[in-house]
């Protein structure tokens, strides 16, 4: 999705770290950025602003879905123009026993 929300050069940046007890990926790219009107919808399945035949509306749906099914949280901060950086966090240890 962020490779495909760039036109023309770009840049994707992937980083990886730990904040206390979760693991924090973050996929940044300089696209085109989320509209505030799609923004409440990017995790609804088979939400997609791509062309007919061109996409499916189930990537970020997926990686919502594998994300809370690992007791973790994603997020996205965007801006028109600019791009849009996704945060997945996973608890390091997982769950605490008799949580959840």
């Amino acid at each position: 999705n962020a490779a495909q929300a760039i036109s023309g050069a770009g840049t994707v940046t992937v980083t990886l770290s730990r904040e206390a007890d979760e693991v924090v990926l973050r996929v940044r790219d300089t696209g085109c950025g989320i509209p505030t009107e799609n923004l409440d919808k990017v995790f609804d399945p088979f939400f997609t602003t791509r062309p007919i035949g061109e996409g499916t509306g189930l990537g970020l749906t997926t990686a919502y879905s594998v994300v809370q099914r690992h007791h973790g949280r994603i997020d996205v901060e965007t801006t028109v123009g600019a791009g849009s950086t996704f945060t997945v966090r996973l608890p390091v240890a997982g769950i605490a026993e008799g949580a959840g």
